[in-house]
Formats: structure tokens, sequence, C-alpha cells
């Protein structure tokens, strides 16, 4: 498994941890994860998730509902912050 298929298997399973009523199948790459539950609160827990589990750190100006629409944007937001 490549590197991009871990990082989006684990993105889809913090965000499966921080929205309970959701299950895997509902969960698609692209999948709008404030329509199907992410507000402000469990979007700043799925923030500090991702920085814990791979080791980067968002800047201010990465938190935005841009980067936080779906699992590919999470995902693409991670590799650059991997560099």
């Amino acid at each position: 498994m490549n590197n991009i298929n871990l990082i989006e298997k684990e993105t889809k399973n913090i965000v499966l941890s921080i929205l309970p009523n959701i299950n895997g199948e509902d969960l698609s790459e692209s999948s709008n994860l404030f329509s199907i539950g992410l507000d402000s609160v469990n979007a700043m827990s799925l923030v500090l998730k991702l920085q814990n589990s791979f080791g980067i750190k968002f800047e201010i100006n990465d938190i935005n509902a841009e980067n936080f629409q779906s699992v590919a944007t999470i995902v693409k937001l991670i590799e650059q912050k991997q560099g």
C-alpha cells in the first residue's frame, strides 16, 4: 500500500471516530464532511487527532472549510504538510 493510501485509510478512520453516526460504507473520499455531521466543535477534535496521528502541525490559515471539506481535501493537505 502506498503512502497516499495509508494517509487516506488513517484519515477515514479518524473521521469515523469523530462522526460515530457514520459508517465506513457511507464515507467516500469525496463525501462532504460538513453535510454528514462535521461541525466546528468536532472539527477541532479532527484537527488535533490528525496532527497527532500524522506528526504534523496545521497553521491557522490551513484550518478552513475548503481544506476539511472531504477526506480527499484533508489527504491533500496532509501530503503538503509532510512535504
